[in-house]
Order: structure tokens, then C-alpha cells, then sequence
């Protein structure tokens, strides 16, 4: 029984991606001291990282950005709903890359004369055919799997722009490091937008809060509102939220 749970419990990570402890446990419908000793098991398993309360599945490769969108379709979707929530007709906006950042492209539909500025072909894309809603593309380096544009020319560029929200994910948010990122240049260019961005307003599924990536992007000083639905008895949360973090949940 238990080499078949923990057949599943990697199923799971392979439809999912990344997983919470509480995720996976109400998933497969045991303790979460259940799975805490599946993944001790398993420590070692190829593609098996442990994080933060969770656990991912790694290729050594994250999965493109179309991919991405398809897992937690459902919590992303909550999540940009509720970032929606923060923009106004009128305003003008920068909108970042990732799978959670198309979504909330996907929630601005209904705007009239919203400008979005944005280094995403996938939010370009999705807005393209908003007739209320102007796009900005900066110039930069394709990273074709993220459908992101970066580097220097990105970065001249969003100098060059002023807005007045931006929104962004990032691959971890702590307490203790801040924000951070797995990939050097695209982290360089989010540096960029935190530096830029009169009011910060970052998107985060609960597997990236406690979570720290290698590269770090900005401290949490400058994040103005935290969206994400990871619980409030979620430790590192309740380290933000202690040090005055303004935090919002879906719904």
C-alpha cells in the first residue's frame, strides 16, 4: 500500500509540477505526517527536490511557460482574479512573464484605456485582441521557453516607460532573502521592475512562499501587496505578514 501511494504521490508531481506537503496529503487522503515520511522515503528519487513545505519534480529544466500554465490551472486563475483586483481603467501597468501573469492579462479584458506595458509574448498576446486595453512590448532577448523578453534592451527600455503597478511571480518569497529567481539574466531584468515600480504587487502560489531560488531579485521591503494562497498557517508567511507585509488571498 505504501509503494502504491507513493506511486501516486509522484503521478501527482508529474501532473503538477510542484506540491505542497498539505496539497499532496489531502490528495491522497492521509496525514500530512504520512507524506513527511514518503518524502523522507524518497529523498534521493531522481527528478525528487524537497522545498519549503513541499516537494518539486525537476527535469534540471523548468517547463516551459505554456506547460506551466496548464498545472494548478485552477488556484492560478484565483489568484490573478484577485490581482485584477488592483487595476483600474486608465491606469497604466506592467504586466511580467510567467504562466500566473497570463492569466491575469486574461482577467483585464473588460478594462477600458488600460495600457499594459510588458516583456511577455504569451500577455501580449493574450490581450491582443482586448480592444480596451493598449500594449507595450519592450525590445530584449527572447528566452524561448519563457516567452520573455530580457537583458540590457529590455531593461533600457522599461526605464523609458514609466508606470504605475507592476505585477510579477517569482520562483520564491521569503522573509529572510527576499525575492528570488533561478535564471541569471531573467533575474537581472526583474531587478529592473522592482527598482522601476512605484507600487509592486507580487503573485505567489503557496509553494513559492518560503521558497529561495539562487538568484536573489529584491528584498521584501519593496513588495507593496503579497497575493497568494498559501495558508495563514503557513510559517513563512506568517514571517511576512509579522514584518508588516500587506498580504491578500484569492476570493
Amino acid at each position: 500500500m505504501k509503494k502504491s501511494r507513493q506511486q501516486e504521490l509522484r503521478e501527482l508531481l508529474e501532473q503538477h509540477g510542484q506540491m505542497t506537503v498539505r496539497q499532496l496529503a489531502t490528495s491522497l487522503t492521509v496525514s500530512e505526517a504520512t507524506i513527511r515520511r514518503d518524502l523522507q522515503e524518497l529523498q534521493g528519487a531522481p527528478g525528487l527536490e524537497r522545498t519549503h513545505g513541499g516537494v518539486t519534480l525537476s527535469t534540471g529544466v523548468e517547463p516551459p511557460v505554456i506547460t506551466r500554465r496548464r498545472q494548478n490551472a485552477r488556484n492560478k486563475l484565483a489568484l490573478a482574479q484577485r490581482a485584477a483586483q488592483e487595476i483600474v481603467d486608465g491606469a497604466t501597468i506592467f504586466i511580467g512573464s510567467g504562466s500566473t501573469m497570463a492569466y491575469v492579462a486574461e482577467c483585464v479584458g473588460d478594462r477600458r484605456e488600460l495600457n499594459v506595458i510588458t516583456n511577455a509574448h504569451n500577455v501580449a498576446a493574450e490581450l491582443a485582441s482586448t480592444p480596451g486595453v493598449n500594449v507595450t512590448m519592450t525590445g530584449g532577448a527572447l528566452r524561448k521557453g519563457e516567452m520573455s523578453l530580457i537583458g540590457p534592451l529590455t531593461e533600457n527600455t522599461l526605464r523609458q516607460l514609466p508606470f504605475e503597478v507592476a505585477f510579477m511571480s517569482a520562483r520564491g518569497v521569503s522573509l529572510q532573502h527576499g525575492l528570488s529567481n533561478e535564471f541569471a539574466p531573467e533575474a537581472s531584468t526583474d531587478r529592473v521592475v522592482v527598482e522601476l515600480a512605484p507600487r509592486l504587487v507580487v503573485v505567489a502560489e503557496e509553494h513559492k512562499v518560503g521558497y529561495v531560488a539562487p538568484i536573489h531579485i529584491g528584498s521584501t521591503d519593496a513588495i507593496d501587496l503579497l497575493i497568494t494562497d498559501a495558508q495563514l498557517d503557513n510559517d513563512a508567511l506568517a514571517q511576512l505578514r509579522s514584518s508588516g507585509l500587506q498580504v491578500a488571498h484569492p476570493g
